[in-house]
């Protein structure tokens, strides 16, 4: 009689195991950096210019993490990914993706996988997404020697920009560790980094240094996101670390820039345990997309062509765009 006892504990073990696995991010956020605060009086703007070298950074706010915590793992810290040139935007229209554009993101990464997806779904929506976030502008070279030292101010501006994504490309990675690089495609779309016309330079840089102004995006008139910058859980000189180390950099060059995350009010809402149980099944691409676009496809959240999207980082300045066919 004694085998009853030992299977129910080790079905309740097995449970606490599967709800902890699936709850984990929700048990414990992390909590913002410890930065000093900069104000409109301590900088001044000038002309932000062309962009050398791009870098992206997700999942830097806790509130944002919260919507997308099967993407964080607290060991690894926020995802980084590169972002190409040619999403640099500061006209004021952002192109709607075709179906084909969307499957060039796919072919980028595997043009087999691209070829089966186009087969099984003749139209695809994008999912499109906002992200206010602080843009960092590199004023002068950085080493890496030079970031791992606690007390280093790195020489950096700050300005507005908008990361919006293609969230369908996340459903379209065909196993679970594939989404972070899916996701960069769904950010590394043509004209996907409306930015704003000015970068705003500090008059000394500081340690630990950051603007702390309202994160604000409208939609049509309507407010999405708002939130203080100061909620970020790294500050600059971790920022630039960090991406040196993911990609093996000896440095950063005058120019190069950082996109730095966004909070949280996106348009993709996703309940925590969701996204950790189809890391655990990690069910086909064919199977997400089928979920994404019976579930999402029609959510107003998402923009679509005539929709008027302002993100404002209150002295960074502002940028609207219009999202067109």
């Amino acid at each position: 009689m004694r085998i009853l006892p030992t299977l129910f504990l080790l079905v309740l073990v097995l449970f606490t195991a599967l709800g902890l696995f699936l709850f984990r991010p929700f048990l414990e956020y992390p909590l913002p950096a410890q930065l000093v605060c900069l104000d409109a009086s301590a900088g001044q703007s000038e002309a932000l210019g062309e962009p050398g070298d791009i870098y992206g950074l997700g999942l830097s706010y806790a509130g944002h993490i919260a919507e997308s915590p099967g993407l964080y793992n607290p060991e690894v810290g926020p995802p980084i990914f590169r972002k190409r040139s040619h999403t640099v935007n500061p006209s004021d229209e952002v192109v709607y993706p075709s179906r084909e554009v969307l499957l060039q993101g796919v072919r980028n990464i595997d043009i087999e996988h691209a070829e089966t997806l186009a087969e099984h779904f003749p139209e695809i929506p994008a999912l499109l997404d906002y992200e206010v976030e602080i843009g960092l502008k590199v004023l002068s070279d950085i080493s890496v020697q030079d970031l791992g030292r606690a007390n280093f101010a790195p020489p950096v501006g700050y300005f507005v920009a908008n990361d919006i994504t293609a969230r369908i490309l996340i459903g379209m990675a065909p196993r679970f560790e594939e989404t972070v690089a899916y996701l960069a495609e769904g950010k590394g779309l043509p004209g996907f980094l409306p930015v704003g016309e000015r970068v705003w330079v500090p008059k000394k840089a500081g340690v630990d240094a950051w603007p702390c102004v309202e994160l604000r995006t409208e939609v049509n008139g309507k407010v999405r996101q708002n939130a203080p910058s100061e909620n970020i859980i790294v500050g600059p000189r971790a920022i630039l670390a960090g991406v040196a180390e993911r990609f093996g950099l000896d440095g950063f060059k005058a120019g190069d820039w950082v996109i730095t995350g966004t909070p949280s009010g996106v348009a993709a809402q996703v309940p925590g345990w969701v996204q950790r149980a189809l890391s655990l099944v990690d069910p086909e691409a064919e199977t997400k997309l089928d979920f994404m676009i019976g579930g999402a496809g029609s959510d107003p959240a998402y923009l679509r062509p005539g929709d008027e999207v302002t993100v404002s980082a209150g002295f960074l300045g502002s940028k609207t765009s219009r999202i067109v066919r």
